[in-house]
C-alpha cells in the first residue's frame, strides 16, 4: 500500500460548512465560507450570515476552494457564473463579496447593478457613473466628508416601482480609497479618511463609516440624478446636461446585470435614463465636484447658513 493509500487526500470542500448570506427572501448559500471570513469585513458589511454546518446534500451558490500553496479560488455558479482565483485569503475575501452581489442581484428579476459610488444629497441619491479612475469613490467620499451620507462605493442595486423613480439599494460594500491620496483632496478629507480608515496598504485605505456616515445593507433611497463623470488632468469644472444617448451609452459599460440578456438591458438602461435627470460633470478637483453636486441637490433650508 503506497503512501497517498494510508493518507488519502481529504476533499476540503466535502468537509467545508455551508452558509446562508442575505436576507431570507433571498438567500445566497455558501461553502467554506470560513476560508474568508477573517477578511471580510474589510469589505462587505451588514449581511445576515449564518453558518448551517456540513451539508453537502445542499446546492451552493457559492464555493470557496482552498488550494495546498494558499491560493483560494472563488466559484460562482448561476448567471454570471465564473472561477476566480485568488493568491490568498484577503484578495479572496474581496472577490467574495462581489460574486456574493452578483449571486444577489441575479436573484431579483428587477433588479440591476451599477457600478457606481451614491450619496444622499437631499432629498435621494446622486449616482456616479464613469470609467475606471473617474473620481467616482472620491467624489462621493467628498460628499460624506462634507456630512452627505454615503450610500455606497463601487457598485449600488436599482430597482424599479411601477413609473415612479427608481430606488437605489446599499449593498454594503466598505469604501476604499486609491493612496496616495490626490494633491487636491484637502486636508479636511485627507483627516477624514485617516479617522474611518479600518486598515491602510501601500495601495489603499480601507474605510469603515459609522451609522451617521453611512448607509447600511439594504437602506434605500429614490434616485434623483445620474451623473457621468469626466475627470480632467487641468481645466475648471463644468455641470451640464447629459443626452441621453450618451448616458445610455455610459450605463451599459457599467450595469452588471447576468440574469438579463442585451434584448432587456438596454431598454432597461433607456428607462432609467428616462426616468432620472442626467449630468455630465466635468473636472478636475473633486472638492470642487463634490461642492457642484452639493449646491444642486441639496435642501435649501438645510444649508442655508453655510455659506
Amino acid at each position: 500500500m503506497t503512501d497517498s493509500e494510508k493518507h488519502p487526500k481529504k476533499d476540503r470542500r466535502s468537509i467545508a460548512s455551508s452558509w446562508q448570506f442575505g436576507p431570507e427572501n433571498h438567500l445566497i448559500f455558501v461553502r467554506n465560507a470560513e476560508a474568508v471570513l477573517a477578511h471580510l469585513p474589510l469589505f462587505l458589511g451588514g449581511w445576515p450570515m449564518r453558518g448551517l454546518g456540513a451539508m453537502p446534500e445542499l446546492t451552493h451558490d457559492i464555493d470557496i476552494i482552498e488550494n495546498g500553496d494558499g491560493s483560494l479560488i472563488v466559484r460562482l455558479t448561476g448567471p454570471g457564473g465564473n472561477d476566480i482565483a485568488f493568491d490568498d485569503g484577503l484578495n479572496a475575501a474581496n472577490g467574495f463579496a462581489g460574486s456574493l452581489i452578483g449571486a444577489y442581484i441575479a436573484r431579483q428579476p428587477d433588479t440591476i447593478c451599477l457600478h457606481a459610488s451614491t450619496a444622499l444629497v437631499g432629498g435621494g441619491l446622486v449616482v456616479l457613473v464613469g470609467n475606471s479612475f473617474s473620481g467616482k469613490s472620491t467624489t462621493a467620499l467628498q460628499l460624506a466628508c462634507a456630512g452627505y451620507r454615503f450610500f455606497g462605493d463601487d457598485r449600488i442595486a436599482i430597482r424599479w416601482d411601477d413609473e415612479s423613480l427608481p430606488i437605489g439599494q446599499c449593498l454594503g460594500l466598505m469604501p476604499k480609497m486609491h493612496l496616495p491620496l490626490p494633491l487636491d483632496c484637502g486636508a479636511a478629507f485627507a483627516e477624514y479618511i485617516e479617522a474611518f480608515s479600518e486598515l491602510q496598504d501601500d495601495e489603499a485605505a480601507y474605510l469603515r463609516l459609522g451609522d451617521q456616515e453611512a448607509a447600511g445593507f439594504g437602506d434605500e433611497a429614490p434616485i434623483i440624478a445620474l451623473i457621468d463623470l469626466d475627470r480632467q488632468d487641468s481645466g475648471s469644472t463644468s455641470f451640464e446636461e447629459a443626452s441621453r444617448p450618451a448616458l445610455v451609452k455610459s450605463l451599459l459599460s457599467q450595469v452588471y446585470a447576468p440574469h438579463l440578456d442585451i434584448s432587456k438591458l438596454v431598454p432597461s438602461m433607456n428607462r432609467l435614463a428616462s426616468l432620472v435627470p442626467c449630468f455630465t460633470l466635468r473636472f478636475s478637483n473633486s472638492r470642487e465636484a463634490a461642492q457642484v453636486i452639493a449646491t444642486r441637490f441639496r435642501e435649501p433650508s438645510k444649508d442655508a447658513g453655510d455659506d
